[in-house]
C-alpha cells in the first residue's frame, strides 16, 4: 500500500470503512492522479455519442487503501448509494472517472468523479446492474 497524499485542494471522494489505511481516507484529484490511470473509449446511456474516460479502477484504488470487507458502498453526492460486491471488481474496470476527453468534468456534468465501465467492450456492462453501480457525482466509498 503507497503513501496516499493529504488533501491540498478540495476533497472529491472519502473512503472509511473496512480499510487498513488511516481512516478516513480523503482524496483530491491530485491524491487520485498518481494512481495507475485506465482510460478507454465507451458510449452511456446518459450521454451523446462515444467518450474517453480516464480515471483509477476502482479495484486498485481498493488496494491503495487496504480493503479487507467483502461490498464497497459507494455514495453519490445527492445520497443515491449502491452496494458492489468487492470480488466483482475487475483488474480495468469499473473505473473512477475524472477526466473526460482529457479534460476534468464538473458536478453539472456527472463530476468531478464518476464510476463508469466500458459498456461498448461486453454486452455484460449493459444491464441494469452495472447501470444502478454507474454513479456519477460520487463522493463517498464505505468498505464493509
Amino acid at each position: 500500500m503507497a503513501e496516499i497524499p493529504a488533501p491540498k485542494a478540495e476533497v472529491i471522494l472519502t473512503v472509511d470503512g473496512a480499510i487498513s489505511a488511516a481512516q478516513p481516507v480523503e482524496l483530491d484529484l491530485d491524491g487520485l492522479k498518481p494512481l495507475p490511470a485506465e482510460p478507454f473509449k465507451t458510449s452511456t446511456i446518459w450521454t451523446e455519442g462515444e467518450l474517453t474516460f480516464t480515471g483509477v479502477p476502482l479495484k486498485t484504488l481498493m488496494q491503495e487503501v487496504g480493503a479487507t470487507g467483502t461490498v464497497v458502498i459507494a455514495e453519490a453526492l445527492n445520497g443515491y448509494a449502491v452496494e458492489v460486491p468487492l470480488d466483482g471488481l475487475e483488474d480495468k474496470a469499473p473505473i473512477l472517472a475524472y477526466l473526460i476527453d482529457g479534460e476534468p468534468f464538473s458536478r453539472r456534468d456527472k463530476g468531478p468523479l464518476w464510476v463508469v465501465f466500458p459498456y461498448d467492450s461486453d454486452d455484460r456492462y449493459k444491464s441494469e446492474t452495472i447501470y444502478a453501480y454507474s454513479i456519477w457525482q460520487l463522493r463517498k466509498i464505505t468498505v464493509k
